[in-house]
């Protein structure tokens, strides 16, 4: 190898890093406290229309952990933590603490688009959409 070709391949692999290095130092844009606006889940017993059924529900994201908790009727309803995970416009939380029964190791993956303040997302089980919600950022 040349001094000039070694000298090439240092700089791109300096480039190289930097860049895997910034992206990995990447502000979170989703990171703050988000108000459920609107949006609807099917369980495997029903269909839980947010705004019919007096659902509010706040969410927190640090850049590596959520934590939600949601009142139905102004009585608890449901509160989750763990860590979450974003790729491109994928969203998963990996629940630790949950208030409600799932499997060990569930995951819920969303699609997910943010607009301004408003994060819009759905999930889907087997290829059909069992969730949809609004979130608007507050702080």
């Amino acid at each position: 190898m040349t001094k000039l070709h070694f000298s090439w391949f240092i700089f791109t692999v300096f480039i190289l890093f930097s860049s895997w290095s910034a992206a990995q130092d990447a502000p979170d844009t989703l990171a703050g406290t988000w108000e459920l606006v609107d949006g609807w889940v099917i369980t495997k017993d029903e269909e839980i229309k947010y705004d019919i059924d007096g659902i509010r529900s706040r969410k927190m994201l640090n850049g590596t952990d959520f934590a939600f908790v949601s009142k139905k009727q102004g009585e608890f309803w449901a509160a989750s933590t763990g860590e979450y995970q974003i790729v491109g416009n994928q969203y998963t939380e990996i629940p630790q603490l949950l208030s409600y029964d799932v499997a060990e190791g569930t995951t819920y993956v969303f699609s997910f688009r943010l607009e301004g303040d408003d994060w819009y997302t759905e999930r889907k089980e087997d290829g059909k959409v069992v969730e949809r919600e609004h979130w608007r950022r507050i702080r």
